[in-house]
């Protein structure tokens, strides 16, 4: 059985995000999905990408994540037995073996300079990476521009993530949450 990853903060899980783990999911019988930056009351400085240690940045928990995720895969029809969650300390690549087994592919794309530093960590650290695609054109979906768009109120965010992730962000008032975390 060949096992993969794909990791990332997912704050929020939007539409590239599914992309990318439908493409992973294509090339492997079962994924792990990590999540970085997992405990956001400890969040890792990173010199290549500063906005990831922000708490305003980083608003989801753990959990939340990984209800939203689950229930993104379930809408776009992945059968639950071929994923699960794991921690995916990526900020400190010398720990990615006591949660991601060294066999493991672990899966990316290239769509900043932060993704190349992720495939060197990953790389030294003695995982297999396959780059499923790279595009450096400018984002028309990200996490920050999901952000962005709650805090305007412009109701653009909605167009980016699935109906299940609309249902949980409204839920969680994630909008309130992010004007907390900028006060």
């Amino acid at each position: 059985m060949k096992v993969g990853s794909i990791h990332g903060r997912f704050q929020p899980f939007h539409n590239e995000h599914l992309d990318y783990a439908l493409a992973a999911l294509k090339s492997c019988d079962f994924l792990w999905i990590g999540i970085t930056q997992y405990d956001i009351e400890e969040l890792k400085k990173c010199n290549d990408s500063p906005n990831r240690s922000v708490l305003s940045s980083n608003p989801l928990t753990y959990l939340e994540r990984i209800n939203i995720i689950k229930d993104a895969l379930l809408d776009a029809n992945i059968d639950r037995a071929k994923f699960d969650f794991i921690p995916f300390p990526i900020d400190e690549p010398e720990k990615l073996y006591q949660f991601v087994d060294i066999n493991t592919v672990c899966f990316t794309t290239i769509r900043e300079s932060w993704n190349r530093s992720k495939v060197g960590r990953l790389s030294q650290a003695g995982y297999k990476v396959e780059v499923l695609w790279e595009n450096l054109e400018d984002k028309e979906v990200s996490s920050t521009l999901i952000r962005e768009s709650l805090l305007n109120g412009n109701g653009l965010w909605k167009k980016m993530v699935q109906p299940s992730t609309q249902q949980h962000i409204n839920s969680l008032n994630l909008t309130n949450r992010l004007q907390e975390y900028l006060k």
